[in-house]
């Protein structure tokens, strides 16, 4: 079934697309009237719709039916990441979106090598597209927010609300992830924090341990900092499997 993204509210009938989404299912799935398809709204709302009227560039739908269906973790995972060279940040964003993560926020480090600034709009709503896109592909009806670019002392003294701080470190005193998870059975958030490849300052480690993150290894290699995020995305969604 064709599935596309539109941001609406719950409880309309008829809705104009004229996104980009209008462009994808005029042009590159070359929909006609009569056609079927489903829409989710990225706030966990999915429906089957069918296309009633093409105009120019825009496409009305439908809306036939609302699905209940859910497919995210049992758990709120966010996750705080350095942000890698590259294109390997896009890969992180897409992965752990299909992972289920709930919330990425480009974070700041001392030894990060690509340090971002505030005024880098462009390129969260660049990442922010393809957190859609892979909610498009792997079923979510909720899409995986991008947080703010944020320096890693300030996000650790802001106030939160997370019943578990996961700090992937590989410290003589980390204790392994599966422990931990264990000692924490039924947490309803979770914050990751994912350095950068040259790892965490000392002084962020005593900040760490001052504000009671709990330090977790991922094991004796060095990990890039992608794969590091989508193995804490991938083993807490499994660990709390609802």
């Amino acid at each position: 079934m064709n599935r596309f993204y539109v941001p609406f509210q719950a409880g309309l009938n008829d809705i104009w697309i004229d996104s980009s989404e209008s462009h994808h299912i005029i042009h590159v799935k070359r929909l006609k009237i009569g056609d079927n398809i489903v829409v989710f709204n990225g706030m966990g709302d999915e429906f089957d719709a069918e296309i009633e009227e093409i105009k120019d560039r825009r496409v009305r739908i439908k809306i036939n039916h609302q699905k209940i269906i859910s497919k995210e973790n049992s758990i709120g995972i966010d996750i705080a990441f350095a942000v890698p060279k590259g294109k390997r940040s896009n890969f992180l964003i897409q992965k752990c979106t299909e992972l289920g993560v709930r919330k990425l926020i480009p974070t700041n480090y001392a030894r990060s090598v690509v340090k971002l600034k505030d005024d880098c709009s462009v390129k969260i709503e660049k990442w922010q597209k393809i957190a859609i896109e892979a909610s498009k592909q792997c079923g979510r009806n909720t899409i995986t927010a991008i947080g703010e670019v944020v320096d890693f002392e300030y996000f650790l003294n802001a106030p939160g609300s997370y019943d578990l701080s996961i700090f992937a470190c590989s410290q003589y005193d980390s204790n392994k992830l599966n422990n931990t998870l264990q000692e924490h059975s039924k947490p309803n958030n979770i914050i990751s924090f994912i350095g950068p490849e040259g790892g965490f300052t000392s002084n962020e480690i005593e900040m760490a341990k001052q504000k009671g993150c709990k330090f977790v290894s991922l094991g004796q290699r060095i990990l890039r900092v992608e794969t590091a995020a989508i193995a804490i995305a991938a083993i807490l969604s499994y660990h709390y499997l609802s």
